[in-house]
């Protein structure tokens, strides 16, 4: 595996996915894939990156004024322990791939046929954020993906949140969960990767220019379409491998 294709993949990734309040981990996952990482380490390490770029995309959005806190607290009081959970389960490389494969692809899906706005916001019931955050909590744990990329276009879909507050309150959502994730990870025995340091470095940097724009400006739709690409190709692969 060359190391600088990694890191150029993984500085798309933290750019792109920062400007929307999300970590990366999904990203960071299909390049990983896509460059036949080693599948035992790419979940621990996919939420070490993700905690790095979600808090920084959490600050920005934050400073932009585009968080609510009552929404984030239902959600992450039934996430928390969900990812925790799904941290310590340590499945079958197979069982993985195919499970990994279907979330990116599901993933992907939301990214092309991206829900629009709708006019009137309403709050997120008590009951379907326990219900969510329990239920993306444990895909997070399990697969390393932090969940911001389920929970987003949900969040717009039934009117709770618009773009940039849905984008606040993934990016806080997926800095907890991806704690709670690699505890529950690390709690097997399990070790980081040595090059986990180089990966670090990068998201850092492109991760808070992504999250600058985001919040503030805008972004690049060519490099959008570019990240959907390889996220098809990646769960397609690890789907039939």
């Amino acid at each position: 595996m060359d190391l600088t294709f990694l890191l150029l993949g993984f500085a798309l990734v933290a750019f792109l996915y920062a400007g929307v309040g999300h970590g990366g981990a999904s990203g960071y996952l299909a390049v990983m894939a896509l460059l036949s990482y080693p599948m035992a380490d790419a979940r621990p390490d996919a939420l070490v990156l993700n905690i790095a770029v979600s808090g920084i995309a959490f600050r920005q959005f934050y400073r932009a004024g585009h968080f609510y806190l009552r929404d984030f607290l239902w959600l992450a009081a039934f996430s928390v322990p969900a990812a925790f959970a799904g941290g310590l389960m340590v499945l079958e490389d197979s069982i993985y791939k195919k499970l990994l494969g279907g979330m990116l692809l599901a993933g992907t899906s939301l990214m092309v046929f991206k829900p629009s706005q709708s006019a009137d916001i309403r709050r997120m019931p008590a009951v379907a954020a326990a219900f969510v955050g329990l239920l993306i909590g444990l895909v997070s744990g399990l697969t390393g993906i932090g969940g911001g990329i389920l929970l987003s276009p949900l969040m717009i879909l039934a009117g709770w949140a618009g773009q940039k507050q849905a984008a606040a309150l993934s990016s806080a959502f997926i800095f907890v969960n991806s704690i709670s994730g690699l505890l529950g990870w690390l709690k097997t025995g399990k070790t980081l990767d040595s090059q986990l340091p180089w990966m670090l470095a990068v998201v850092l940097v492109f991760g808070l220019l992504g999250a600058y724009l985001g919040a503030n400006r805008y972004q690049s739709k060519g490099l959008k379409w570019l990240l959907i690409i390889v996220l098809i190709i990646a769960s397609v692969k690890l789907l039939l491998v």
